[in-house]
């Protein structure tokens, strides 16, 4: 689960391990895009039905449609992409409400639980195993916030430890001390670590000694 979703984490500060962390969404945010989403999304289905009933009636297209089935077959995969296209920023909306991450670290283990509607997740990873802490500056309609971030190699994993309109830079020095970790950039947030398998290249062989 990405961290991105989330907006709050509960508490705001941590002194000491074991901790635990509650990230949630706001709701009232995700209310409101709902409400301005739903009636887009269902202006453009209908409309997409009329113009597809209209076109289906007509003798030239039916015709057609006898004569090369396999252009039906095609329209119905368009008809089911675009439905997709319409239902998935719904789902995720639907999601905003309702999902959480509780996390908890000790001196060696990461836990943590991720629910929404449709599902409830959970998984352990070891405190090794994080690459390190990062200080992320994100920018997105509602402003600008700063996050701290324990990275780990796969993003889904990735966990959101704070977030604030600014963090001192002791701050930053406390919590990758706490958590026994190193500060590593930014940057290393958007590496596709271990996401891609890795594709073994025969070496060449050298002309002079063929």
């Amino acid at each position: 689960m990405r961290v991105a979703i989330f907006d709050r984490v509960e508490p705001s500060t941590f002194s000491r391990l074991p901790l635990r962390l509650v990230e949630t969404c706001s709701r009232r945010a995700a209310v409101v895009m709902l409400v301005l989403t739903i009636p887009v999304v269902v202006a453009i289905g209908v409309y997409s039905i009329e113009l597809l009933m209209q076109t289906a009636f007509r003798p030239a297209v039916r015709t057609l449609v006898a004569a090369r089935p396999a252009i039906a077959l095609e329209a119905m995969a368009g008809i089911a992409f675009w439905i997709y296209l319409l239902a998935l920023p719904l789902k995720r909306l639907i999601n905003r409400l309702s999902v959480s991450r509780t996390v908890e670290i000790d001196e060696g283990t990461v836990r943590v639980i991720e629910q929404d509607y449709f599902r409830t997740r959970s998984w352990i990873a070891t405190l090794a195993s994080f690459e390190g802490v990062t200080h992320h500056v994100r920018a997105s309609l509602s402003g600008t916030r700063h996050e701290l971030i324990l990275v780990h190699p796969d993003r889904e994993k990735s966990v959101l430890l704070s977030i604030a309109a600014q963090l001192p830079r002791s701050e930053v020095e406390r919590v990758t001390s706490l958590l026994g970790q190193k500060e590593i950039p930014p940057s290393s947030l958007y590496r596709f670590n271990g996401r891609w398998p890795r594709v073994a290249v025969p070496a060449l062989r050298d002309p002079a000694h063929a």
